[in-house]
């Protein structure tokens, strides 16, 4: 099978939003802003200059779409930061609650810089993913209040997520519902407001925006179930060994669905794993249920049905032909990625 990839187009905008940024961060100066060059991949540990940076999945998607509807980069980039910074401060933030210690092959911010300059260090750039706004050049002000508003909101939804996030940690039983509640806020939120930002910028068709909306949405589905499944089933060689979040006792959507179909014995045992420490013997009795109970064919056809509800929305769009190809490539990209 050919590898799967994003739009070779993805490289234009990433490189573009990358540029635009470091621009941005050129008129910074405060010693704080050191650990935000580190994070975002531009210089190593030791403040030499480097090149780590992430995929800017969101806002290349956002840009994507703001040009199959006839836009140009000048005036997006601003809304692709916004959205590019937001997303890193709460990974920064992120790193901090779950203690991970790596991110992108690197030490993670707090573990170089301590947990205190962490939590400033993210804050400061969840209010520059808020400062970006003022370099949109819109000359409709009531598009520009609608525009912060639905990122503040997106911001307060991902947030709520990571709460819940948190919060389920401490329970033994969650409803799947609850979870893909949380993955919409968490995860979908960011992904969905991207796609509607790129629409919104250009579009004066409300029903171009609600599809888009739910491409969007079910985006963001596909991205978290992926990533929930790569935990379980995933390979060694693309850093997602088999039983991973097993062993980290995440109550991903794999685990909370072999809660939820076990009979009350099984019940019972899953229980027991997850309330001491898993050795590589607990995690092959979960694996060994989840084969039991079909864990993993129902996780996948959950994937595949969301993959065609996004085959059909897309073919729904009035854009042109070679953009229905990209976001195609997108939804294949989602749901066949080894990593």
């Amino acid at each position: 099978m050919a590898k799967v990839q994003l739009p070779v187009l993805f490289n234009e905008y990433q490189s573009s939003l990358n540029k635009f940024t470091k621009d941005f961060y050129e008129k910074l100066n405060d010693p704080l802003y050191i650990t935000h060059k580190y994070f975002l991949g531009w210089i190593n540990e030791k403040g030499n200059p480097d090149n780590v940076t992430g995929k800017s999945f969101r806002p290349s998607i956002m840009m994507l779409i703001n040009e199959s509807l006839g836009g140009n980069q000048k005036n997006i980039l601003p809304l692709a930061m916004s959205i590019e910074l937001f997303h890193n401060f709460s990974l920064i933030h992120d790193d901090i609650e779950d203690k991970d210690e790596m991110r992108r092959n690197r030490k993670t911010v707090w573990k170089i810089w301590g947990e205190g300059i962490g939590i400033i260090s993210g804050s400061a750039m969840h209010a520059l993913a808020s400062k970006a706004l003022d370099n949109l050049e819109i000359s409709d002000k009531s598009k520009l209040i609608h525009l912060r508003g639905l990122i503040n909101k997106t911001c307060i939804a991902v947030i709520e997520g990571q709460y819940l996030d948190i919060n389920f940690e401490t329970k033994k039983e969650i409803k799947v519902d609850d979870y893909l509640d949380m993955i919409d806020k968490k995860t979908g939120a960011l992904i969905k407001t991207s796609v509607i930002l790129g629409a919104m910028l250009e579009s004066p068709h409300n029903n171009t925006t609600k599809i888009f909306s739910e491409i969007g949405k079910n985006f963001g589905h596909m991205f978290q179930i992926k990533d929930d499944v790569l935990g379980i089933w995933g390979k060694e060689e693309f850093g997602k060994p088999i039983g991973s979040d097993i062993i980290k006792k995440k109550k991903s959507f794999p685990i909370l669905k072999l809660i939820q179909i076990s009979d009350y014995s099984d019940k019972n045992k899953i229980d027991e794993i997850f309330s001491n420490n898993i050795n590589k013997k607990d995690k092959d009795v979960i694996l060994e249920l989840m084969n039991k109970y079909k864990v993993e064919k129902y996780c996948n056809s959950i994937l595949n049905e969301k993959y065609n509800i996004l085959i059909s929305l897309i073919e729904e769009l009035d854009i042109k032909v070679k953009y229905k190809k990209m976001l195609l490539e997108i939804n294949s990209f989602l749901m066949l990625r080894t990593k």
